[in-house]
Parts: C-alpha cells; structure tokens; sequence
C-alpha cells in the first residue's frame, strides 16, 4: 500500500497522479491519470480515444460539455459527467475541472460523499491493482488505512495506491458533518474482465445507475436463433455490477433473478439500462432492462448485492 498527498489549490493545469507512475497520457503503458484543468472558453480541453474513458466534476466555476455526437451539456458544480470509450469530449468555460482518465482494462467511478460522521469501508480488490482518491472541498479531513495516518486540507487530495489482492480497513473522518468529499476509485480489471471479453461497451455511468451495448456477434447466438440467454445474463451482470459499485465499497452479488419476455432474433444490438430499487446500507438493489435494437423490451434482471463496507 502506498499513499501520497497533492495540492489542488493554484488555477494551473496540471497532473496529480499517474498509475503507473512516471507515465503520461500517450505512453504505451499509460493506465489511469487524475488531473486539474483550468478551463478557457477560446481553449476547449479534450478527452476521449478508442481505449480511453474518463469522469469529469466541476469544482469552481461554470462550463459546458460538447461530445462528437452533437450533445452540449452544461457543467454544473459537483455534477459527475463521463466520456466513454470511443467517443470524444471537448469542455470549456471558466473555472477548474478535475477529471479521471482511463486506458484499456481499467475501470472506475467518482462519487460525492457527505458523512455526518466517521465512515469506514473495506478496500482493495481480488482481481488487479486499485488507485484511490479523496478530495476535500468544502473543509479537510482525516483518513486512515490499517494505522497509517494523513491529515488531508480543504482543495488537497490523497491518493492509496493497493496491489492486487491487498484488502485494508480505511476510516474516514470529515472536519465537519455533512461536508463535501470526492471519492474517486480505479482497478485494473484486464485480463479479468469477462464483460469486455464479450464485447459488452458502457454508454452512461452515474452513481447507482449505468447504461450498457452489445453488439451482437454470430458468437453470441444459440441454435436457434436467438441471442443467447447466459450472454443476456452477462450484458445485465456486467451493467450491474458497474452500478453496484459506484455506490460505494466493496459489493458482491447474493441474489439475482431474469425473466425472459421476447426472444431476440437477430438483433443488431442490445442495451441494458440499470435503475436503482433501495440502495440500503448493506442490501442494495438494482433492476436492468435489457431491449434489442428496436426498442423491445427482450429480458428483466433482478439483482441484489451486499455491500461489504461499514
């Protein structure tokens, strides 16, 4: 386990923290990167590639998202937006924007935390390494993984950096209840990413939710015609477990149930759409809906996790 601190506070560009260190966005070996972006509107800042994806928050000021695909969204105060791979993102505007890039098999997610008091929550992950980032913006904080101490200030971040199948308690204790925190977590998933092996691409990402594609290949048919029904199980699964996630800690499956409503013959693609049910304090449930690419509605999935954070 490693931890190190980054000061956000001056209105220059810059990077905070690369994974692998020493590396830069272009590097063959480039994985994960946080950074500070001070906006312009004559200079839009760009993101976005075949194999990159990234997770945006607007810290100070005001700005607007335009993606290729004609989309303009304006970029409010603390609102979480993403850019997925294969599409592209230009922002501008005034004020400061940080941001997550990603490469290959690397997946992650930003979320707001307002504890009214010490949280604490299992981290680490089975499958790859694991960056986490924390950001004081309202007030500081203080946080500790298995003993090791760092007093974090408002407008600094602390970053933990976990090896593959290294698990720690993490406590955190905000300066004031109710204060505004930014959680930021990354693993690298590649090669264990049976999703992505599939073809399974994300769309949409947001905290609780998540919006996936298949698009469908001979492969993923059975003798009959239609798309298989264990790789409906895995488009649903892998958007699932993507939202899982995103509402914090470590969260495992322990119930799910599918009902196949239409058969899928030849469809061109399918999308699963997962909405929240009750996000509890350890049970947490989901519902997807999976429609092919004429907007029927092919298969329901019910899930439920347990989240193994305190």
């Amino acid at each position: 386990m490693k931890i190190q601190k980054a000061f956000l506070k001056n209105r220059m560009s810059k990077t905070l923290y690369n994974y692998p260190q020493n590396t830069k966005a272009g590097d063959k070996d480039f994985k994960i990167s946080f950074s500070v972006s001070a906006l312009e509107e004559e200079n839009a800042e760009e993101f976005g590639g075949e194999t990159l994806s990234s997770y945006h928050l607007l810290l100070e000021g005001r700005g607007k998202y335009d993606y290729r695909d004609g989309r303009s969204l304006e970029a409010k105060l603390l609102d979480i937006h993403s850019c997925e791979e294969g599409e592209n993102l230009k922002v501008t505007g005034e004020g400061r924007l940080f941001h997550m890039t990603m490469d290959g098999g690397v997946r992650g997610f930003i979320r707001i935390l307002k504890p009214e008091q010490m949280l604490s929550m299992r981290i680490g992950e089975g499958v790859g390494d694991c960056v986490m980032a924390f950001l004081g913006i309202d007030g500081g904080f203080r946080l500790e993984v298995d003993g090791e101490a760092v007093n974090c200030d408002r407008d600094e971040a602390v970053f933990i950096e976990m090896k593959n199948r290294e698990f720690g308690q993490l406590k955190l204790w905000p300066e004031q209840p109710g204060m505004t925190i930014v959680s930021a977590n990354s693993v690298m998933l590649s090669p264990y990413d049976f999703g992505k092996y599939i073809g399974v691409r994300f769309l949409e990402r947001g905290d609780g939710t998540c919006k996936a594609r298949l698009d469908v290949r001979p492969e993923h048919m059975n003798p009959i015609g239609t798309v298989h029904g264990g790789c409906l199980f895995t488009l649903a699964d892998a958007a699932c477990g993507i939202a899982a996630s995103s509402t914090g800690g470590i969260c495992t499956t322990v119930n799910s149930n599918i009902q196949f409503l239409n058969a899928a013959f030849y469809p061109k693609y399918l999308t699963a759409e997962v909405k929240p049910k009750k996000i509890g304090h350890k049970l947490r449930d989901f519902q997807v809906e999976i429609r092919d690419d004429k907007e029927r509605l092919i298969c329901t999935v019910d899930f439920v996790f347990y989240s193994l954070q305190k």
